[in-house]
């Protein structure tokens, strides 16, 4: 097993534990350790913090609990275990709880932002990347102190709507030529995990009694896989909490294998920007036009934001036809509200402090760790009603 150390040895490897002292043998005859599983137990102890620090930290950050424990030992043990989509279903949640929120600025949600900061990293090319001799997961390319670039906040905003600089294709799967896959359970095992991502399913997250859902759906960012992007649909069916019972079902049918389905993997494309349909850039137009470039400056600063939820039904009807639609699926709009003679100032101001910004990748002066330091005010803690919106 090879885990991260910190983001200064982002080699991994584990050392040989020494001698045990003599407080660690005390403490595994205290608790009726058997001398040939002291190693196993060292081991499942040391992921179980991982787990509860790493993988899916809690707002008790010192804290390591207990229910991790029967996955740490299964770990220890050798058994491989799918962390991915718990992980993926965590982020979304609580990204979706603070986009909803009244007040964002004023929430505190613990999440792997670390994963947020690996995929910047790896699509916008955000920070810089180390060299590494061996295979190793993709995120420990951008660790280590001064890794992350720096960039104004408008800079950072045109980075990511215009699209200049990114890596559309970081993820694919590459292959020499166009490859059919067949789902019959005798498929290698890169191959079937990359299967399983680009198909549409449900993220499950089990919180106590009951499980977290995530639609996942990746059909909506077909570009990052070789596709042509068309027009997205609209999911008949927003679930987002479920029992026991139904959250295990959409579990099994998230990591479904040999369901007989077949797809081609394509080939890296030369540009993958340009895959699109024509259908698709009209609605792309129609919906969003030039929003994020006539409001670059609300997206910064945003004065107010105020939050609204309608029902679903009448818009499913319009894309599935369909009438039965549960009433209590709903669909969070963001209308953003500020003062006008304001907002003309502020964007005035942005304008002309815009022009002085430099490249962040002409030289090293960007580097997160040279950066001038701000004086920033405290921020108070402050209380929010979970159910808010």
């Amino acid at each position: 097993m090879v885990w991260p150390k910190s983001t200064h040895n982002p080699l991994g490897d584990i050392a040989i534990h020494e001698r045990w002292s003599t407080a660690e043998k005390a403490l595994f005859a205290k608790l009726c350790i058997e001398r040939s599983l002291k190693k196993e137990v060292y081991l499942a102890a040391y992921l179980a913090c991982w787990l509860c620090v790493f993988v899916r930290p809690s707002k008790d950050i010192n804290s390591i609990r207990p229910s991790t424990f029967k996955m740490a030992s299964l770990m220890a043990n050798g058994r491989r275990v799918n962390l991915a989509i718990h992980v993926l279903a965590s982020i979304y949640e609580d990204l979706n709880t603070v986009a909803t929120s009244p007040k964002p600025a004023g929430m505190s949600h613990f999440f792997p932002i670390h994963f947020v900061y690996a995929w910047l990293a790896c699509y916008f090319k955000t920070h810089y990347s180390i060299w590494q001799e061996l295979r190793r997961p993709k995120m420990t390319r951008f660790s280590g102190e001064g890794g992350a670039k720096y960039y104004e906040p408008r800079e950072a905003r045109k980075r990511i709507h215009k699209a200049e600089f990114v890596s559309w294709a970081c993820n694919m799967l590459v292959k020499d030529r166009p490859f059919k896959f067949v789902d019959d359970g005798h498929a290698e095992e890169p191959d079937h995990s990359y299967f399983v991502a680009i198909r549409s399913s449900y993220l499950t997250l089990r919180q106590g009694g009951r499980f977290i859902i995530e639609p996942y759906n990746p059909y909506r960012f077909g570009r990052q896989f070789g596709y042509y992007q068309d027009v997205p649909g609209t999911l008949r069916y927003d679930t987002r909490v479920a029992s026991l019972e139904e959250g295990l079902r959409y579990w099994r049918l998230c990591v479904l294998s040999k369901s007989s389905s077949k797809v081609w993997f394509p080939c890296l494309p030369a540009n993958a920007k340009k895959l699109y349909s024509e259908a698709y850039k009209a609605w792309w137009a129609k919906v969003n036009g030039t929003f994020f470039d006539d409001n670059i400056t609300c997206l910064i600063r945003p004065k107010s934001i105020k939050i609204t939820l309608k029902h679903k039904k009448d818009e499913d009807k319009q894309v599935n036809g369909g009438e039965n639609d549960p009433p209590h699926a709903l669909i969070p709009p963001i209308v953003i509200e500020r003062d006008s003679q304001a907002a003309v100032v502020e964007a005035s101001k942005e304008k002309c402090s815009s022009q002085n910004v430099a490249n962040s990748d002409s030289n090293n002066k960007d580097r997160h760790w040279k950066r001038q330091r701000k004086e920033v005010t405290p921020l108070k803690a402050t209380e929010t009603n979970e159910n808010a919106s």
